[in-house]
């Protein structure tokens, strides 16, 4: 759930909340990485999709050959809810 939280809160915290704003993979792993957060890109790929089937993020517009993502409404939301969560409190 970390690694969930960890890009939602990159696409947010960018403000890359449409289409036009979205960002590669490799954007947010560099995004990551730079925060200190070092994850494989197979990880970071099989969470992209799982907060896709989720509803947590959608696709935007294709940059060259790469798929882009954003943060919506309900990855927003659910974001809220984990840093509303007291310690301990999350299963």
């Amino acid at each position: 759930m970390r690694i969930m939280y960890s890009i939602l809160n990159i696409l947010h915290s960018n403000s890359v909340k449409g289409r036009l704003s979205a960002l590669t993979r490799k954007e947010i792993q560099k995004l990551l990485d730079a925060n200190g957060e070092k994850w494989n890109e197979r990880t970071i790929y099989n969470y992209l999709r799982k907060l896709e089937d989720l509803n947590y993020i959608e696709t935007g517009l294709k940059r060259s050959n790469a798929t882009t993502f954003y943060i919506n409404p309900e990855g927003i939301a659910w974001m809220k809810g984990i840093e509303e969560e007291g310690p301990g409190e999350s299963g």
